[in-house]
């Protein structure tokens, strides 16, 4: 059900009020899994907001009043800005540790039940937690302490599942019926988040490029029973048809430089890989660059930064959505 969100404050000068906003309840009190944003919650109610926060200087303080705790047990550079910055764009205050497993007592993840009643008694609203030790978020999300968002687990990144699709719908028009290239690590989160998000589409191909690791049997099968195909590539002609580029590149630059010493995928994105594509074909990289896929040209289908611009405002829109209505209300929460 959609609920209109109304303050007193006024839109002014390109300052978005509170009052203009159409949040529908997502449905979920924590943001565990990329399976858990229904493309109709994505399509009524993400995306529409997204695209209005885009055209706005300013928020009006949507969340004043309201704290979020970044709880990394891994490094992050854009996941955790962005989030903070949204966070802070929207009026809210933004905490961290910068690496939790080095801060007693929350070192381990094994009392993540402890750590997020501790911060729900601190009146903290949410948190962000990073972690990819196995069944942290469901023992996050069963301790029920307060809401947490997954900021990146061992298979998935739901937030960043979100900014990829949101990214493809505004760079292609539509996700139905297009052919994404996943080029370089398969093992990774941003991968398998984005496979699971590209399932809620129709007439999806995917074509896998390989790096290092593969898609696991999991996603495969997930993937398989919703309709996407998944096709295996060796050659990096392959990707002439593809209608996106994404890229995912090694863990670390040592890693992109043993890659290479084996000659591994050795990928640059110069003039003859960008006349290979077609016209419409964006690339896109969802980390920062380390060393991996070496960029040789300028070119408008270059992506990335529109991408991580993205990221911020889809992170800006899941914040509103779960602090702005709470799941299953009939109401604003209390803004």
């Amino acid at each position: 059900m959609t609920q209109t969100v109304r303050t007193d404050a006024a839109s002014r000068n390109g300052v978005i009020a509170i009052r203009e906003l159409d949040l529908a309840a997502p449905g979920f009190r924590h943001l565990m899994s990329t399976e858990q944003a229904s493309r109709e919650w994505i399509e009524s109610n993400l995306f529409p907001l997204c695209d209005d926060l885009r055209s706005r200087r300013t928020y009006d303080n949507l969340l004043r009043g309201r704290s979020v705790y970044f709880l990394f047990y891994e490094p992050s550079f854009l996941t955790r800005t962005s989030f903070e910055r949204a966070t802070e764009l929207l009026g809210g205050q933004a905490y961290h540790t910068e690496d939790a497993s080095q801060f007693f007592p929350i070192h381990s993840v094994s009392q993540i039940d402890n750590i997020l009643s501790i911060l729900a008694s601190l009146r903290f609203d949410l948190a962000v937690l990073r972690s990819s030790e196995s069944g942290v978020m469901q023992d996050a999300e069963q301790a029920n302490a307060l809401p947490v968002i997954n900021g990146g687990s061992a298979d998935d990144h739901p937030t960043q599942a979100l900014a990829d699709l949101y990214t493809l719908h505004r760079e292609l028009g539509g996700i139905d019926g297009c052919t994404v290239a996943v080029v370089g690590r398969l093992e990774h989160r941003n991968v398998s988040a984005l496979l699971k998000g590209l399932a809620g589409y129709e007439n999806v191909k995917v074509l896998l490029l390989p790096s290092s690791g593969k898609v696991s049997p999991e996603i495969r099968s997930y993937c398989g029973g919703r309709g996407v195909r998944l096709i295996d590539v060796d050659a990096i002609d392959a990707l002439a048809e593809a209608d996106a580029v994404y890229l995912n590149g090694p863990r670390t630059v040592a890693h992109a430089q043993l890659l290479k010493s084996r000659n591994s995928l050795n990928l640059r994105i110069d003039e003859s890989f960008m006349s290979m594509l077609r016209p419409h074909c964006v690339v896109m990289d969802p980390m920062q660059r380390s060393g991996d896929f070496e960029v040789e040209v300028t070119d408008s289908r270059l992506a990335f930064y529109r991408q991580s611009a993205n990221a911020l405002t889809v992170r800006m829109a899941v914040l509103l959505n779960m602090l702005a209505v709470e799941p299953g209300s009939n109401g604003v929460n209390n803004i």
